[in-house]
């Protein structure tokens, strides 16, 4: 993964170059309110996620009371499985994969979503960046919870190596604080420069047939 940096922007390529399996690009972004490269752009499918160090501490529970007008996470909604699984594909990532570009690609995209020292998640199974979604499940109890949803690394025991994690794996409770949480919005991507000038040059013309036609009628 290359990351082209200027004062402003991210651009995240995933060129041939990097990955054969590439089919998008992504955009590292500010955000008014959450500072420097915190929002992901996935440029394909317009949609926008925040990055998941920014949700610690709150739990499901704490961010749904928080995307109301006025709140922190205002304009935000919790992302689904759908979201993600999208992302990843514009991404080029390939679940269960043990190519190690594959694996390299699913270890940069965590990273970034999971800052060194904020949400990462290390077990005996892998290593992950991992939140909560809206896609229910239920515990062992039977407790309302949340599928959750992880990227990275897992070692696979079937087969013996380390594989691209890719899925929701497991659930936590709704007030569970210590579950971070995958946030989202449609991205708006502004028109470009040509589509402004073409617009303001239709309505040039339009006003002088407009004019010309005032002058053949007197």
């Amino acid at each position: 993964m290359k990351i082209i940096k200027n004062s402003t922007i991210s651009l995240v390529v995933y060129s041939a170059l990097v990955s054969p399996y590439s089919q998008g690009a992504t955009i590292v972004i500010d955000d008014a309110n959450f500072g420097t490269d915190s929002v992901l752009r996935d440029v394909t499918n317009s949609r926008d996620f925040l990055r998941l160090d920014l949700t610690m501490g709150y739990g499901y529970n704490g961010i749904i009371s928080q995307t109301g007008v006025g709140g922190l996470f205002e304009g935000w909604s919790v992302a689904n499985s759908s979201n993600l699984l999208d992302l990843g594909s514009s991404s080029g990532i390939i679940p269960r994969s043990f190519d190690p570009i594959q694996l390299s690609l699913a270890e940069d995209i965590r990273d970034w979503f999971c800052p060194t020292g904020t949400c990462l998640r290390i077990t005996a199974n892998g290593s992950h960046a991992r939140g909560l979604i809206t896609d229910g499940r239920q515990s062992a109890n039977g407790a309302p919870s949340r599928g959750a949803f992880q990227i990275g690394l897992i070692n696979d025991i079937f087969i013996g190596e380390t594989v691209v994690e890719f899925k929701i794996n497991g659930f936590a409770g709704l007030t569970d604080k210590t579950e971070e949480v995958w946030l989202t919005r449609t991205s708006v991507v502004p028109l470009p420069a040509s589509v402004w000038l073409f617009g303001s040059g239709l309505i040039g013309l339009i006003g002088l047939s407009r004019s010309k036609i005032r002058g053949l009628e007197n």
